[in-house]
């Protein structure tokens, strides 16, 4: 006879207190990096895709790495099976799909409706940042890498892409919603999405200038939390968050194609 498996232990609850650890430090890291090295490294005239690398890549590459220790902590073994199980990346079926289409089509029509509220809490300052990083965000926004000649840099564009799916999706999402979002449904329950929606938002505070800015994020992070949690699927928030952070890549494909 084939041994059965033996069961895997229950997850230990992430509360209050652990769940503002686990979404305060990677917020204060992201911060130092962003706020602080930055507008070291703009002073410093280094180039704006080392720039990117470092202050951007760099951070989300170790939550990447901290949902992976995390999950080996946990004492899982280092099989398929058991990492798509624990951090919920079971092929979706085709109600997760139409939930992943939903969230988008959601969160859309929310930016609109909030919008203008979100406007109106500008006015209601919250912190102001370096000149520096507003300004370099600002030009990525507008006009990615400008120091660089991207017609034709297409092996560019697929670093963006990669960057974007394995470092920025792969680490937010594994860890927000693969790692700790399961840990917190034991402690709050059907509410549990709520608590993770609304503290990864707040995750973002290097990009909160506004009471407006915090509110305007809602309509991303709630959404998000909340499908991955109803579907027990951590692929909708990839997705949808993957399609949402395309911005970047539009922006550099006209001049990529001269």
């Amino acid at each position: 006879m084939t041994a059965t498996p033996p069961a895997a232990a229950p997850l230990r609850p992430i509360g209050w207190i652990g769940s503002l650890l686990y979404f305060g430090i990677p917020s204060a890291i992201f911060s130092a990096s962003l706020l602080g090295l930055l507008p070291w490294m703009v002073r410093h005239r280094y180039g704006s895709l080392t720039i990117f690398n470092v202050t951007f890549g760099g951070p989300l590459a170790l939550m990447l790495v901290a949902a992976l220790v995390a999950y080996r902590l946990e004492g899982h073994p280092w099989t398929w099976p058991a990492l798509r199980d624990r951090l919920r990346l079971q092929r979706p079926s085709a109600k997760d799909w139409l939930w992943t289409v939903a969230l988008v089509v959601v969160s859309l029509g929310l930016g609109r409706l909030v919008g203008p509220v979100a406007q109106a809490l500008s006015s209601i300052h919250l912190v102001t940042q370096p000149s520096e990083f507003s300004s370099y965000l600002a030009t990525m926004q507008q006009s990615p890498f400008p120091d660089i000649d991207l017609k034709g840099r297409w092996d560019l564009v697929a670093w963006v892409v990669f960057a974007l799916a394995v470092f920025n999706i792969g680490g937010e999402e594994l860890w927000w919603r693969g790692i700790i979002l399961p840990r917190q449904e034991p402690a709050f329950g059907k509410w549990a999405w709520l608590v993770n929606g609304l503290l990864w938002d707040l995750f973002h505070m290097f990009y909160h200038t506004s009471l407006g800015s915090v509110v305007g994020y809602l309509v991303a992070t709630l959404p998000v939390a909340y499908v991955a949690q109803r579907t027990r699927n951590t692929w909708p928030g990839m997705v949808a968050h993957f399609i949402a952070n395309l911005g970047i890549v539009q922006v550099m494909l006209p001049r990529v194609m001269g």
